[in-house]
């Protein structure tokens, strides 16, 4: 939703007089899927001339590197990242902020040696008029100036200069310039999910997999405390998801649903819900299409295309 966002702008700003023109806008995009790490951004095929390019496969794991850089390495022009996008918002910082890269660019996509210092870089690199939320260009400066002014908790960050309310996509980044802030300042941030685990996610991921830890009960009975929430039961569902690839409805991972991932839908404001089918890559067979149709005409759903161009039947009961 950036670019569109950005181009209302310039609209707006035409229409009020000023002189302003829409010279592109930012493309890069990481996809909102649970278990689908594929991330894009800049120049990813390396069509800038002189342009230069590392690659990094790993086969077994199913995940593959890539970063563009210009033909001095100096600078960050574009990147594809599948099956591990975690750096996805730190490359991206640097390609938008022109920071200058390391002397070995290899090292931004390779993984990190043991004992080796941490690769990321940081909030604390960034100038204060790098662009954190594109949807509603929100800079750093302006949310390090919204925590000064005593917003110390995202909801209160969202509403003073709605960043993270757009695609969502800038919120990890948005908690992490906060918490950068907050230390500057002298406070003390807790990154727990909740009471019940004295853990950030990232841990809680780690003793999920390294101890092969298939239920709730068998985490917080190790390494939590009480009964659980409503926080922490649908973040570990997500991880166990997420690590184990197992039945969502299973009668051990139910209970840590909440109300739209125990249906598969989309609960609506008079209580029956709203189905999205799946459509990959925004395909679908003339049996599927027909399928779908029949069961919207079985049931008398009411049924319209999406923004994101997908078939939804609404009004559906339980």
């Amino acid at each position: 939703v950036a670019p569109g966002y950005q181009m209302a702008r310039v609209a707006a700003a035409v229409l009020a007089g000023e002189e302003k023109r829409f010279t592109g806008a930012d493309m890069s995009t990481k996809l909102k899927l649970l278990g689908v790490d594929v991330a894009s951004f800049g120049d990813a095929h390396g069509r800038t001339p002189g342009a230069l390019s590392y690659q990094w496969t790993h086969g077994p794991q199913q995940i593959y590197k890539k970063i563009v850089v210009s033909h001095d390495s100096k600078t960050l022009l574009g990147g594809v990242l599948v099956g591990d996008a975690s750096e996805y918002a730190t490359l991206v910082q640097m390609m938008l902020n022109g920071i200058s890269l390391p002397k070995e660019p290899e090292t931004l996509i390779l993984p990190a040696s043991s004992g080796g210092a941490p690769k990321a870089l940081g909030v604390a690199a960034l100038p204060e008029s790098a662009q954190i939320c594109s949807c509603h260009n929100v800079s750093k400066g302006d949310i390090c100036q919204a925590v000064s002014a005593g917003a110390t908790d995202i909801g209160a960050i969202k509403q003073c200069t709605k960043a993270a309310t757009g695609c969502g996509g800038c919120s990890a980044l948005v908690k992490q310039v906060m918490e950068f802030q907050l230390a500057e300042q002298g406070v003390e941030v807790k990154k727990d999910i909740c009471e019940h685990f004295p853990y950030s996610r990232q841990e809680i991921y780690h003793l999920v997999r390294v101890n092969h830890i298939r239920t709730f009960d068998q985490l917080i009975s190790r390494y939590g405390q009480g009964h659980g929430c409503e926080i922490c039961k649908p973040l570990v569902g997500s991880v166990l998801a997420s690590c184990w690839n197992e039945y969502l409805l299973k009668p051990a991972h139910l209970p840590l649903q909440d109300t739209n991932d125990r249906y598969f839908a989309n609960i609506q404001k008079d209580g029956t819900y709203s189905i999205v089918p799946r459509m990959p890559a925004g395909e679908v067979t003339a049996d599927g299409l027909i399928a779908i149709g029949q069961i919207a005409k079985r049931y008398s759903l009411y049924s319209k295309i999406t923004g994101g161009q997908r078939t939804e039947p609404v009004g559906a009961p339980t």
